[in-house]
């Protein structure tokens, strides 16, 4: 997942990761986003990898991606709208916080990313909920949930067993 912030080069930290991982490269709004985009997609072509836009539909026909990773959305209403104009998509979204609840119809999505789960310098991280709550949630919702928030090299294995699909980081799951 990328930050302007703390990824300032996300063509180069694609290219640093393994064929099979998946890139969501968010913008949110640097002028040369649409540029970006478009090398973004021709490393993940030559690198076998999976292509996401954070919340910006148009940007992901326009560039060629995979799909697209949504904000949170307790009623799900983009990721519905995309999953009826756009099937083929890979569609993930931001998991709610707390104890906010689901009104929309999980199923639309292919994964939800639920954090903090540790400790994490990023300013939207919130209170970290650990391993043992993400546990909870796997274990509660119908849809593949992506652990993220302070996931690195380092405290990766605290989550073996969660439940979690997979793993998502910004900077330390760079190799």
């Amino acid at each position: 997942m990328t930050d302007p912030q703390r990824v300032p080069d996300p063509i180069k930290a694609a290219q640093n990761l393994p064929p099979g991982t998946t890139i969501i490269y968010r913008h949110f709004g640097q002028k040369d986003y649409y540029q970006t985009a478009e090398a973004l997609r021709q490393v993940t072509f030559k690198k076998d990898q999976q292509f996401l836009i954070g919340h910006d539909p148009e940007l992901a026909i326009a560039s060629g991606a995979d799909g697209v990773h949504f904000r949170r959305d307790a009623k799900l209403l983009g990721p519905t709208l995309w999953r009826k104009n756009c099937p083929e998509w890979i569609i993930s979204m931001a998991g709610l916080k707390g104890e906010q609840s689901y009104s929309g119809d999980l199923n639309v999505l292919d994964g939800l990313f639920i954090s903090s789960i540790f400790y994490s310098k990023s300013p939207s991280a919130g209170d970290p909920i650990g391993a043992l709550n993400l546990q909870d949630i796997c274990q509660k919702l119908d849809v593949p949930v992506f652990a993220l928030g302070g996931v690195s090299k380092r405290t990766a294995s605290g989550l073996v067993g969660s439940g979690a699909f997979g793993l998502a980081g910004i900077d330390g799951l760079i190799v």
